[in-house]
């Protein structure tokens, strides 16, 4: 259990071990030589290290890397089927419970819709409920779970581990929900909680950046608009949980109005919801699409009526799909220019459209001309919906790994 004696207390030797181990998480297969020139260590330190981090079953030899003169050097990587985690993703649409190795690969997962029936009472039964038979089921003892990461949408006070008052889930009894107190009686294990934009965006640096950049931005555009930005590897927070801001950034001073008062915001016509209530608008004045179709009233048009008509190129949804991918662009590229991230993610159940992702980042690069030598990598979110689970997993991974 030498993985749990990585936090708290520590003697100088178990810190040594722990800053081997982080560095074979990162950058391994990795060979003993450049381990003694990352660390600093003596080569015979370095080696006792190596032997004592194997024989705890944390790394082992992954076969033989390439030779500089003499003999192949053993490379090493860590175990990641010694100790799991457990991600959990809320949102206002669903709920997402998924098992992960130590290399945040999915083992197991499991989705609940949220409906009007989806207390948080009844919720965070059913999380409890599947990390018990997750854990039961691969026959995981709970001594090897590391803990559990929760991604959530706001606002939350981080440190109390609280829901304080989420807005637009479908069912109540959300506001000031102590998340963390629950499933840590159920489990007595570490829990963190952290919103689900910030967990987004660590989830796929994790997964596929980490090695190669330092700074990324990842946003995400569904009912709401939220962002979460990766600084020199690390989530950048506030004191105070602002996950939607993002959403609320100006594009149009002159603009519509906001659901938060102002006029102008991002999410007035970025969101999910923004265009649901402008694709109603132009059906009432005799637009046609395959939505009419559809509903027998247009007030029974929902978001995934709008989506799926997007992939069946409907001109009307395409139209207002491609000026709300506008407008993301054009936050897209303030936000850069604030920022400076070598990547930008774009994400969400509208960022998984080809047409938004592409006019969105198109906007973006062409609002970015006059700093020709700055070159931004856009990606579409290679994660899809389980970034929130594998953030959630990293994090936990990460309390750890702190120095």
């Amino acid at each position: 259990m030498m993985l749990k004696q990585f936090i708290g207390l520590m003697s100088p030797k178990m810190k040594s071990l722990k800053r081997l181990y982080e560095l074979i998480y990162k950058f391994g297969p990795i060979s003993k030589s450049k381990l003694v020139e990352l660390s600093g260590y003596k080569q015979a330190t370095c080696a006792r290290l190596i032997d004592e981090l194997v024989e705890a079953d944390l790394i082992y030899e992954s076969g033989q890397g390439e030779s500089t003169g003499g003999r192949k050097p053993a490379m090493y990587v860590i175990k990641p089927d010694n100790y799991y985690l457990i991600g959990v993703d809320i949102t206002r649409v669903s709920t997402k419970i998924a098992l992960l190795d130590l290399e945040l690969n999915h083992l197991q997962s499991i989705k609940l819709d949220m409906t009007s029936s989806t207390t948080a009472d009844y919720t965070l039964h059913f999380i409890c409920e599947q990390i018990q038979q997750m854990l039961e089921s691969r026959n995981i003892p709970l001594g090897r779970l590391l803990g559990i990461g929760v991604g959530a949408v706001g606002p939350l006070d981080r440190e109390k581990g609280v829901f304080l008052n989420p807005k637009h889930f479908l069912s109540e009894g959300w506001e000031n929900v102590n998340l963390v107190n629950r499933l840590k009686e159920a489990f007595d294990t570490v829990v963190l909680l952290e919103n689900g934009a910030n967990l987004a965006a660590l989830g796929e640096y994790r997964r596929n950046h980490w090695k190669t950049a330092d700074n990324l931005v990842y946003t995400m555009s569904g009912v709401g608009i939220r962002c979460g930005v990766i600084s020199k590897g690390q989530v950048v927070r506030g004191n105070v949980d602002m996950e939607g801001a993002f959403g609320h950034v100006i594009v149009d001073v002159h603009g519509l109005k906001c659901s938060c008062g102002a006029y102008g915001c991002l999410e007035a016509y970025s969101s999910l919801s923004a265009i649901r209530i402008e694709v109603i608008k132009q059906l009432k004045r005799g637009k046609p699409s395959l939505l009419k179709r559809m509903v027998n009233q247009l007030e029974d048009i929902r978001f995934d009526h709008i989506l799926y008509s997007i992939v069946q190129d409907d001109p009307l949804c395409s139209e207002i799909v491609r000026d709300a991918a506008f407008y993301y662009g054009i936050a897209l590229s303030n936000l850069i220019y604030l920022v400076h991230p070598e990547v930008v993610i774009i994400g969400g159940v509208l960022g998984s459209h080809e047409l938004f992702y592409e006019v969105a980042s198109e906007t973006a690069k062409d609002r970015l001309k006059n700093y020709p030598h700055y070159q931004i990598q856009f990606h579409k979110a290679s994660e899809g919906d389980n970034a929130v689970t594998v953030g959630a997993g990293s994090m936990v991974f990460d309390y750890y790994l702190e120095q």
